[in-house]
């Protein structure tokens, strides 16, 4: 069966000068939207050491998954479209943002959208800024319908704005989440959070 994947971006966010929280947040108003054909999926890379992270924070292996691809990604030049990027240091997993990207990856498989508009009307930068995380600078990227970590990350590797996300040298923290459904258009839902504090 041919399945229909998404994938959606929003532009980095950054806080001006003056701003605070998320309330001082400029946004580049591009999201870029594509679609790809199924394929098969690429063999789970999970890490044989797990860093260090704080009690009662403890990553599944989609997204022990997920780390080593993101950082594998970054250790190497790579051009997200006409961007070219240097080698990035890798991120560290952030189980204060963790909610961010669960929550925004329930509401659309509960409420079968896809958006980076929650349906409570809120972005990124709302969501990150509810875990009392104080960022300097957020992104998201988010996709639907991918069967595994290889797959949608490929995808976003492929798209010039989720690709940029993942090698921006500024981010320093991640989290991710998968939720599957049997009850949306997609039988799954991912998010990526990135951050930097202040």
């Amino acid at each position: 069966m041919n399945l229909q994947r998404f994938l959606l971006v929003v532009a980095t966010l950054a806080l001006t000068a003056c701003g605070g929280g998320g309330g001082g947040a400029s946004e580049k108003p591009s999201v870029v939207a594509t679609s790809q054909e199924e394929s098969a999926a690429p063999q789970e890379e999970v890490p044989s050491q797990s860093q260090d992270l704080p009690a009662g924070c403890v990553l599944t292996d989609y997204q022990k998954a997920m780390m080593a691809q993101i950082n594998k990604a970054r250790a190497v030049a790579r051009s997200c479209g006409a961007t070219h990027f240097e080698p990035a240091p890798a991120l560290t997993y952030s189980c204060e943002i963790q909610p961010a990207a669960i929550n925004h990856s329930v509401d659309m498989a509960t409420n079968n959208f896809f958006s980076h508009t929650g349906s409570d009307g809120l972005r990124v930068s709302h969501r990150v800024t509810d875990t009392g995380y104080e960022w300097a600078v957020v992104g998201e990227n988010i996709a639907a319908g991918f069967s595994s970590v290889g797959d949608v990350m490929t995808g976003w590797l492929n798209s010039e704005g989720h690709c940029r996300n993942i090698m921006d040298p500024r981010f320093e923290h991640v989290a991710v989440a998968r939720v599957n459904t049997n009850q949306a258009d997609y039988d799954n839902y991912w998010t990526q959070v990135f951050a930097d504090p202040r």
